[in-house]
């Protein structure tokens, strides 16, 4: 194998890497307080998260160790870090500590076991994820949990416990490249979302509602044709 090979064999691997490592930080920096630093690492994360599953695909460098490796770094930036600033901010506004713990370990259970099934599945070169993955799920969360009112409403539970049971589903979710193929259907769920965050008024609702319009496409998609794990619209 040439030193050029051996080196794009590696480079998924190394953002990977550059994910676990902006996870850590993340959580070390959650104890200083600074919840919003934390929560854009883990948005960071989440763009090296896609970077490797990219350049996997562009240099054909899938590897059972890759996978393995993966996932743990998935655990910690999207499991375990999102878990624990969750529970602070939830902490933050004068939650009840044990509606915080038990909604914060939902979260993370669920995505555990969506980590473990993606690990046993032989191959994830489809054009869909089995169930949401736990990197959006996370994002979504802390992009919900910035907004008080949200934190404090009992509406927020639900959503925990929605976002963990569409993680464990076999519900169908489009990887990010494939979705300008279904873009009909990606804008017939979006729309109305965006509207609704125009009409709240606010840009920090932006992100949220493209994030919430993602969420939707999953049962939108799994409604529209049973087997469309197999195909795009």
């Amino acid at each position: 194998m040439s030193s050029m090979l051996r080196v794009r064999m590696a480079l998924p691997s190394l953002a990977t890497m550059g994910s676990l490592a902006l996870g850590i930080t993340a959580i070390t920096v959650m104890y200083e307080g600074h919840f919003t630093a934390a929560a854009l690492l883990i948005l960071a994360g989440a763009c090296l998260d896609v970077l490797d599953g990219h350049l996997a695909q562009r240099f054909d460098a899938f590897t059972d160790i890759g996978k393995q490796l993966d996932s743990l770094a998935d655990m910690v930036t999207f499991g375990v870090a999102p878990t624990l600033l969750l529970y602070n901010l939830m902490i933050v506004v004068g939650l009840h500590p044990l509606v915080a713990l038990v909604s914060s370990i939902v979260f993370a259970l669920g995505g555990a076991f969506r980590l473990a099934r993606f690990n046993m599945q032989v191959s994830d070169r489809s054009a869909f994820f089995t169930g949401m993955p736990i990197p959006m799920g996370a994002i979504l969360l802390i992009a919900g949990s910035f907004s008080q009112h949200w934190l404090l409403s009992v509406w927020w539970t639900v959503g925990v416990a929605a976002v963990s049971y569409l993680m464990v589903s076999n519900i169908p979710y489009p990887k990010l490249r494939h979705l300008l193929l279904a873009w009909p259907l990606v804008l017939l769920v979006a729309l109305p979302v965006l509207l609704g965050a125009w009409w709240m008024a606010t840009w920090q609702a932006v992100p949220f509602a493209l994030l919430l319009a993602y969420t939707l496409l999953g049962p939108t998609l799994s409604l529209r044709t049973p087997r469309s794990n197999e195909r795009l619209p």
